[in-house]
């Protein structure tokens, strides 16, 4: 059996190696080409962009995107093996000021959005910083995205009281269609068109991968123009006051679509 395990630990050591080697391939060896292409095209577009129509002006401007999607996606993959691979440190996380701190990042990157937050004072959680950080980040910068077109635009962080204590994060903006609930958390599946809201469609993979690590569940209930709410939970964080109500089941609507009933700082 000690053999059997050394074994396995050999062959688990020769992996991460590989999946190391492999991600410093992807950092360097792809990306060196992709800046060569959009530098060419950039020098196209400013030396020679007067002698095209504007068909071929076009023609360059979406080919320097399309390395920008590239660069982006290829960064979300590395994040998603690094997630992958961290070692976990658990420690108390103050969930509320993570949430107040991206907030004001949000809004800081865009001061011309008017957007409503509301966030629940004192949740906090056990986990590790770097990756719960990571989470936050996603759903935040995912609400805020999706409510891009919407007047009024509010965006919720709290929790709910239930058989775990669950954190949820809830906007009015776009939603989706609860039929496709199972697609929202695969790598490169996305519910809406690029052209109506960019990403690259491995941020929800990537807070799925850090809340399953933590031993946690993270789920999603929605409706088409009419906003969404992600949950999370994270095992063994500090018990708070009863609040709220109890959080819906994945692929259940939200009993609860209101203002939430937290007394919450707004921003």
């Amino acid at each position: 059996m000690e053999e059997r395990v050394q074994t396995r630990t050999a062959l688990l050591e020769a992996a991460n190696k590989e999946l190391e080697a492999f991600c410093y391939s992807v950092s360097h060896d792809l990306r060196a080409p992709l800046r060569s292409i959009r530098g060419f095209n950039e020098i196209l577009l400013d030396i020679y962009g007067p002698q095209l129509d504007d068909r071929g002006r076009e023609f360059l401007r979406r080919a320097c995107d399309a390395t920008d999607q590239m660069d982006r996606l290829i960064e979300d993959l590395l994040k998603l093996s690094r997630v992958s691979r961290a070692e976990l440190r658990s420690e108390q996380i103050d969930l509320s000021g993570l949430a107040t701190s991206i907030a004001q990042e949000l809004k800081a990157g865009e001061p011309k959005r008017e957007v409503e937050f509301v966030i629940a004072p004192g949740c906090l959680a056990q986990g590790d910083v770097r990756l719960v950080r990571l989470v936050m980040e996603n759903l935040l910068r995912n609400a805020w995205k999706f409510t891009g077109k919407r007047t009024g635009a509010r965006i919720e962080f709290g929790r709910a009281e239930g058989p775990d204590l669950t954190f949820s994060v809830r906007d009015n903006g776009a939603g989706f269609d609860m039929a496709y609930a199972d697609r929202l958390f695969g790598v490169f599946q996305r519910l809406h068109n690029t052209s109506e809201f960019p990403g690259t469609g491995v941020g929800l993979a990537i807070v799925q991968r850090i809340i399953n690590r933590h031993g946690g569940r993270v789920w999603a209930t929605g409706k088409v123009d009419g906003g969404a709410t992600f949950y999370f939970t994270l095992p063994g964080s500090v018990t708070a006051s009863k609040v709220g109500n109890p959080p819906p089941e994945a692929g259940q609507p939200d009993p609860f679509p209101g203002t939430s009933t937290m007394a919450a700082e707004r921003l």
